[in-house]
């Protein structure tokens, strides 16, 4: 008869832990947030090393290089957008929003 007892108690810890743990392994809106914007810079880079490759083929000539100056200008403006939300959300948790962390 005491073990009912007892073995209510230990499956309510047992829950209660588990829960605590896994909610402390799950990255909060802010960490995604940040790591979205990350990703977006990542992306910054590479059309800007594109649109040098290509200022560099065409000897300045930024006629032969409209497509990847257009791509250039989305990532960045892609990336501010990210870096806003980052902001945003990482300020509502009472974080930083800033990509180094």
């Amino acid at each position: 008869m005491r073990t009912a007892p007892i073995f209510l108690f230990t499956a309510l810890a047992a829950c209660l832990t588990a829960g605590v743990w896994a909610d402390n392994h799950l990255p909060s809106d802010c960490d995604t947030a940040r790591d979205r914007a990350k990703s977006k810079y990542g992306a910054v880079r590479h059309y800007f090393d594109a649109l040098n490759r290509c200022m560099a083929k065409a000897e300045s000539d930024i006629g032969r290089c409209r497509s990847e100056f257009e791509d250039q200008q989305s990532a960045l403006g892609d990336f501010i957008f990210a870096q806003r939300v980052a902001q945003d959300t990482c300020g509502r948790e009472g974080a930083s929003g800033d990509l180094a962390q």
